[in-house]
């Protein structure tokens, strides 16, 4: 994964939860350095909490990525099981990862071809 263009993370989610799973694994796909070029911020909720889990991917050129899982209405499932695209469609960490590696290249283009 390039984290390279990644200048803020933000994550929000209760450990104890099944839909915490993939914003941990993505926070154990930083690179052991990353402290030194990401600004992180992990808020752990309280066992208790209904609050869904939350990623926000900040990059250099401003754009902002949030994923949030938890808290699916009917109509949601019911696209998701059908397998229709949009609303409710099950975001993998595999996505979350192509995703940012697609934005790296295109901020990367963008400022080779900038000199």
């Amino acid at each position: 994964m390039i984290t390279s263009y990644i200048q803020t993370l933000k994550t929000t989610f209760n450990p104890f939860s099944p839909t915490s799973k993939i914003p941990r694994l993505f926070l154990t796909l930083l690179p052991a350095n990353a402290h030194q070029t990401l600004k992180i911020k992990s808020t752990p909720l309280p066992r208790t909490s209904t609050e869904p889990s939350t990623l926000e991917l900040g990059f250099k050129d401003g754009k902002v990525i949030n994923y949030s899982w938890g808290g699916v209405t009917t109509a949601a499932q019911g696209a998701a099981a059908r397998g229709k695209k949009g609303v409710g469609e099950k975001t993998t960490l595999q996505d979350i990862v192509d995703e940012v590696n697609r934005h790296a290249r295109v901020l990367a283009r963008k400022e080779e071809l900038s000199g």
